[in-house]
């Protein structure tokens, strides 16, 4: 997955999947926004949050 930021780097993963982090970038692809919370794992579980854009648009005249 070609998706470009600062992630955290896991020779691991890399070992496993033959890229460097999946977590993070999985998180920033799929909201399309900035990463708000690098990987954390615990238990066997990974996890990276991620903030999806929001856009208010007032001129809208449907809820």
């Amino acid at each position: 997955m070609n998706v470009s930021g600062d992630f955290t780097v896991s020779d691991f993963v890399k070992s496993i999947t033959g890229v460097d982090n999946v977590c993070e970038r999985s998180s920033v692809k799929c909201s399309q926004g900035r990463l708000i919370m690098r990987k954390t794992a615990a238990n066997g579980v990974t996890v990276a949050a991620s903030e999806k854009p929001l856009i208010l648009d007032f001129e809208r005249k449907m809820l």
